[in-house]
This record gives structure tokens, C-alpha cells and sequence, in this order.
């Protein structure tokens, strides 16, 4: 156990769920400092202790101007995925002793952040609530997948597949694709997108309607 906290805190956890579940529903503040709080319905000096852990989080700059993350996190959808990669990074060690530490009880979790951190029993408290306060608005499983985007796996071709004019060389082209696709298209629209792309790298027409 070592002498000081090792994570960030709030002496107002509450007030830390309070702010994050706003976010989404307020527009991007300018800076994020006590006259933002006091707007947001967080008037107590202590609940400016929040701010700490929002800049742990890096949801907030040394500046007190929200950071791009901060934005990802308004968005809905993202945000939870966003906030959940964020919990990782500063709680790290937590997730090295167990798959969901903010699932395990009051005792576990003492004692994970007795081995990790430090601080008298109130501090350890407050590191403990302003955890689980952070981990009520994260989607861990969004995190895992990287919720933000998609990503096609490899293709590898040969020359000699295509078209029949690469007969006698055994050289094999690898082409390595990282499509990005939008959301809310339809089966067809993707099969269009892959049909101009396969016209463009391989000089074929529409896909599975070869005469070979």
C-alpha cells in the first residue's frame, strides 16, 4: 500500500455522475471551471474536486477547455465507448486484476485499491465512489471493439487471378484495405462500394457476375 492516492478523485462523486450524465444534453462549454459548474446546478466548492478527474480522464485540457474527447463524448452512441477507453487508461491496474472490476463489491474493491493506491480510509472511499461514478456512463464492450469505426480484414491477390493475363508469373500482389464504412446504409449500397473499388484496383465489373 503506498502513502499517497495513486488515482484521481472527487470528495463529490455524485456530483461527477451528475456532470458526465449533462454532457451529452448541453452544449460544448467554453471552459469547464467553477462558473461552469455553478450553471450546471454544481454550486458546492467541493464539487469542483471533479474537475481533477475529468482532466485525468482527459475529457478536460490544463487549460479548462474541453479536449476532443470531451466531444467524442457527447456524442450518442460513441460517448459510453469513448468514456469506457478512458476509464481503462487511468484505472488500468484494476483491470489487470479482474475483467470488471466495477462489478465486484465494496470489500474487492478496498483491497484492489489498498494494493494500487494510498490515502487514509475516507480518500480510499472517495477513490473508490469516483471510479464506479466514472464507470456508470462507460460501455466497456464498445471500448473492446473500438466502437468508432469498422474495419475490413486484408485482402491478398494474386495477378495471375485476375483476368487470366498473369499466367506464368508468380508474383503475389498483397493489398492490405482499412474501409471505414457509414452507418444506416443498406446491404446493396456496401456492394456497390466494394464493386467500384474492385473496378478501381482490378479492372472488374460487378462483383459474382464473372463469365469465367
Amino acid at each position: 500500500m503506498t502513502s499517497s492516492p495513486s488515482f484521481p478523485y472527487s470528495t463529490k462523486p455524485n456530483s461527477l455522475r451528475k456532470f458526465l450524465e449533462q454532457v451529452p444534453r448541453k452544449p460544448r462549454p467554453n471552459k469547464v471551471n467553477a462558473d461552469t459548474l455553478k450553471a450546471w446546478d454544481l454550486k458546492d466548492n467541493n464539487d469542483q474536486t471533479i474537475i481533477r478527474v475529468l482532466k485525468a480522464l482527459e475529457l478536460v485540457g490544463t487549460n479548462n477547455e474541453p479536449t476532443e474527447k470531451y466531444t467524442e463524448f457527447m456524442t450518442p452512441g460513441k460517448g459510453p465507448g469513448v468514456l469506457g477507453q478512458a476509464v481503462k487508461q487511468v484505472w488500468g491496474a484494476l483491470f489487470e486484476l479482474s475483467h470488471e472490476p466495477h462489478k465486484e463489491d465494496e470489500g474487492t474493491l478496498r483491497n484492489y485499491f489498498n494494493i494500487h493506491s494510498g490515502g487514509s480510509e475516507a480518500t480510499i472511499g472517495h477513490q473508490i465512489q469516483t471510479f464506479k461514478a466514472a464507470c456508470d456512463f462507460a460501455d466497456f464492450s464498445a471500448a473492446a471493439v473500438g466502437n468508432a469505426s469498422r474495419t475490413q480484414p486484408s485482402m491478398g491477390v494474386s495477378p495471375a487471378g485476375v483476368g487470366g493475363s498473369g499466367a506464368g508469373n508468380n508474383a503475389v500482389i498483397h493489398i492490405d484495405l482499412h474501409i471505414h464504412l457509414p452507418e444506416n446504409k443498406s446491404r446493396r449500397d456496401y456492394e456497390y462500394m466494394f464493386e467500384d473499388i474492385a473496378k478501381y484496383i482490378y479492372g472488374r465489373g460487378s462483383i459474382g457476375t464473372s463469365n469465367e
